[in-house]
């Protein structure tokens, strides 16, 4: 769990590095593709945190512009699954609810101590940027480490014992409910953070939905979405895969 000093860990806890329970496939995985996505996010934000230049302030400025994108980010990802998947957990998989219920909580709080160390650098004495630099970037790499944490057990753990409890159908309609729940500019700001991390497969199915359910002008919208945040060449392929023609 996220900010619990080893000690108070459980002995199969991911936080401690010990093995937990082997992957298991599910039919529906309603974690897989966002988790991606913020995966993909969390590493770029934290490098950029390691290679900005101290000195240059508009470097500092970018780098705490992208954390508070990243921080709006998992807020609505934690506020999502808060309301249409932790009634489910709590029901079916009590102990993981309370467990995922403190992850939320200090993971809020972890994000709310960043910001505030980035706005510290942005504002630092000419003798103090470099460390403040790296302060931030050292304790990017550990909430990382932990939030990490946080979703193998939602993967691992949580995702496989749902669809067991609760079916697919119903894991579907989860992912509908939040999908329908989230606003058009927020949607595509998902998208665009997420497509990118997604293999082809992924994309494949997330395009696919889309293009099932949704009105022709607004998948129009999306895939021109789509070509501007792939390689051309992954852009190329996904749409023979989707038989859309160039």
């Amino acid at each position: 769990m996220l900010g619990v000093p080893h000690d108070d860990l459980d002995d199969n806890d991911v936080s401690k590095g010990t093995p937990m329970t082997a992957l298991q496939q599910v039919t529906h995985d309603l974690y897989s593709n966002i988790h991606k996505g913020i995966r993909r996010d969390l590493f770029a934000l934290t490098e950029r945190a390691g290679n900005v230049d101290p000195s240059f302030r508009s470097g500092r400025v970018d780098l705490a512009e992208h954390l508070d994108r990243t921080v709006g980010l998992l807020v609505d990802h934690a506020h999502h699954e808060d309301t249409h998947v932790q009634p489910s957990i709590e029901k079916f998989l009590p102990d993981l609810a309370v467990q995922i219920e403190k992850d939320h909580e200090t993971i809020e709080a972890r994000l709310v101590d960043l910001q505030e160390m980035a706005y510290d650098a942005i504002n630092a004495m000419p003798s103090a940027q470099r460390f403040a630099v790296h302060r931030l970037y050292v304790e990017l790499a550990s909430f990382t480490s932990a939030y990490l944490a946080h979703q193998d057990v939602e993967e691992r753990l949580v995702m496989p014992g749902l669809e067991q409890a609760i079916g697919v159908d119903a894991a579907v309609a989860i992912t509908g409910a939040i999908v329908s729940s989230i606003p058009p500019d927020q949607m595509a700001q998902s998208l665009a953070m997420m497509l990118p991390a997604l293999n082809i497969d992924d994309r494949a199915e997330v395009l696919g939905g889309i293009r099932a359910g949704a009105p022709a002008p607004v998948f129009e919208g999306v895939w021109g979405l789509t070509g501007s945040v792939l390689a051309p060449s992954d852009y190329t392929d996904l749409g023979k895969r989707l038989q859309i023609a160039a």
